[in-house]
């Protein structure tokens, strides 16, 4: 699966990440996946790679095309996976 930076906005926007959770999730440096997600850039393999592996851990299945485009869905069974720290509660403390 090729991690477009459309499917990368869009997987941000799903999980209610901004650019600075991705870079500390990911490792990636905020400049590459800011210009990524605009299509100003074409980042190295390897941070393409820690991207997509750093939404997956967050719950994220990358869908082929199946001729209607690609796409991506949240893991049966995942609530989103990054709380920041204003949003934690008894309730959601695991």
């Amino acid at each position: 699966m090729f991690l477009s930076p459309a499917l990368s906005r869009a997987a941000r926007a799903f999980l209610d990440l901004d650019i600075a959770d991705m870079v500390r999730k990911s490792g990636v440096p905020r400049t590459i996946i800011a210009e990524y997600e605009k299509g100003e850039r074409t980042p190295q393999r390897q941070d393409v790679v820690a991207l997509q592996l750093a939404f997956e851990e967050a719950g994220i299945v990358f869908l082929p095309d199946d001729g209607n485009g690609p796409g991506l869905r949240l893991r049966r069974g995942i609530r989103q996976a990054w709380l920041r720290p204003e949003e934690l509660t008894a309730e959601n403390d695991d």
